[in-house]
């Protein structure tokens, strides 16, 4: 099943949105302002059963925590 996070949808265990503790110089902010992914559910849609299992995780977020997990590890290696 496609699954579809809200990006308002507080989390489970933190009070408030992720979002706010995150300063608005932070590369993924100034990378989430500019990446649009409203394409990608349509694009994998078929790839998802429908009416069988446990719903997925949201594609766009796979692909923002990816991107995410790569900015970190450039910037490990960088030293930055």
């Amino acid at each position: 099943m496609l699954g579809r996070k809200e990006r308002d949808q507080l989390e489970l265990f933190i009070t408030g949105s992720l979002r706010s503790s995150v300063p608005d110089d932070h590369v993924l902010v100034k990378i989430d302002h500019v990446l649009d992914l409203g394409w990608l559910r349509a694009e994998v849609a078929d790839l998802y059963c429908a009416e069988n299992g446990r719903p997925g995780i949201d594609p766009e977020v796979a692909v923002r925590l990816m991107l995410a997990g790569l900015c970190r590890s450039a910037s490990f290696m960088t030293g930055g």
